[in-house]
């Protein structure tokens, strides 16, 4: 990553993908070759005065300057030499396009593009104060653990920005701590769009390039899958889960407890949830961000800004439901509650069914927030159903509302035995579904812990 901050380091050099960093020299010679070229003082194109270095990446070196027509500090970013062909240079245009396409205040501003002496450069806003991965590595070297409120508006403005990214059909493919840059105040500029590409042009390809940083590569990048044109910007959404579980726990997902063997496997595995690193963590966030890492990206969380909601809702305590099951043989009264809970929950997915078999095969193939079932239903029916479902550690969690159009006290008794959360007779008020729903989350999320990872 090529530094755009006052932080003066080798994050650049740390942190650049294998694909980015330069093998043809080694780092002293490079930075001995960009400081020659890019000495303090120069003045580029006659206007911006170069004042000291800010950063050194694999494609070039930013530095900080006055543009003396507007007495303003930038940061100017110089391709480096031997980086002027091999595509690089298109590469290098293709970033400034990249950033000239968003306008958001949570995004790297380009002020302009030019060339000095046949050397393409880029100005942008300059951003005084360091990057995440450098306050993440503060908080670790203090012995602390990120501190949850500034960790959570780091990651709302991080969505912001990567929101406004796909919204102008792009996607950024490298989102990571150390190119998200923070002032003084903690307010998040996304930056290093080097690798973003537009959605038409990856999907031009039927393939996303491998590039960017593998702990928080998203599977389908890692493999080069090929990916259904939808879910193309979900891989962005892996890397903010990636950065949300970090900065929420200390630890990247499949670092620590997880170590290299799962890292290598995660297309398969399930990052411990992160209460379990962290205790004074809410449980509702476990479903948030384990959602966001989902390895099938369409069982991933749809979008920036859904996970930025969801974010909300967990810290404020009216976690939203990710995915409803309904299993009802009443296909009238399926309908209906459908579309009610459409209605109240519009950015939940509505899985409905007909018997107590498809339901349980559709939980196991797609794990959902909620299970509102019918109690007399053919096959398998809520009470058996119910026992099925809290058997499954992955249901701990999961609220159960058992709706019938007959039973009573001794129903309920055995129902609540089983781990049922709610108890509905039919015709029932449609609202008492909702706010059974809503109140039935909370207590779950707050009151089970998830099962001991051995």
């Amino acid at each position: 990553m090529d530094t755009l901050t006052s932080e003066r380091s080798t994050l650049g050099r740390e942190h650049a993908s294998p694909s980015q960093r330069s093998t043809a020299e080694p780092d002293g010679a490079r930075e001995e070759i960009d400081d020659a070229r890019a000495p303090p003082g120069m003045l580029v194109d006659g206007t911006y005065r170069l004042l000291r270095p800010l950063g050194r990446g694999g494609m070039g070196m930013v530095m900080l300057a006055r543009d003396e027509s507007l007495d303003r500090d930038v940061a100017i970013k110089l391709i480096r030499p031997p980086r002027l062909g091999s595509g690089h240079r298109d590469r290098f245009l293709a970033e400034a396009r990249a950033m000239a396409r968003v306008s958001h205040p949570n995004v790297l501003q380009i002020h302009g593009i030019g060339q000095h002496d046949g050397t393409p450069y880029l100005v942008m806003e300059y951003v005084e104060g360091q990057t995440v991965a450098a306050w993440l590595r503060e908080t670790k070297e203090a012995g602390t653990l990120p501190d949850i409120d500034a960790s959570l508006r780091i990651l709302d403005a991080t969505c912001r920005g990567t929101q406004a990214i796909h919204d102008a059909k792009t996607v950024h493919c490298d989102l990571k701590p150390s190119n998200l840059l923070l002032d003084v105040d903690l307010r998040v500029r996304v930056a290093d769009l080097g690798l973003a590409d537009l959605m038409r042009d990856l999907l031009s390809s039927r393939k996303h390039e491998r590039a960017g940083t593998t702990a928080y590569m998203a599977p389908e990048i890692e493999q080069e899958a090929e990916v259904a044109p939808d879910l193309v910007a979900r891989a962005d959404v892996y890397s903010l889960g990636c950065i949300a579980y970090e900065l929420l726990t200390g630890y990247v997902p499949f670092e620590g407890p997880m170590k290299l063997a799962a890292l290598l496997e995660r297309a398969v595995t399930t990052p411990l949830a992160p209460s379990t690193l962290r205790p004074d963590l809410d449980l509702a966030f476990d479903d948030v961000i384990l959602r966001a890492l989902a390895a099938n990206p369409a069982e991933r969380t749809p979008s920036a800004e859904t996970f930025r909601r969801e974010l909300v809702a967990a810290r404020d305590g009216t976690s939203e439901p990710a995915r409803i099951l309904v299993a009802d043989d009443d296909r009238d009264f399926r309908e209906v509650l459908v579309e009610l809970l459409r209605h109240e929950f519009p950015r939940a997915e509505i899985e409905a069914v007909e018997d107590g078999v498809q339901a349980l095969a559709a939980f196991d193939a797609r794990r959902h927030s909620v299970a509102i079932v019918d109690l007399a239903m053919p096959k398998l029916d809520g009470l058996e159903l119910t026992g099925h479902l809290r058997a499954r550690a992955t249901a701990s969690r999961v609220p159960i509302i058992i709706l019938t159009a007959s039973g009573g006290p001794a129903e309920w008794k055995r129902l609540a035995s089983l781990g049922a959360d709610g108890f509905l007779v039919k015709p029932v008020d449609m609202a008492d579904v909702v706010s059974l729903v809503r109140r039935t989350l909370r207590q779950r999320s707050r009151s089970v812990r998830p099962p001991a990872v051995a």
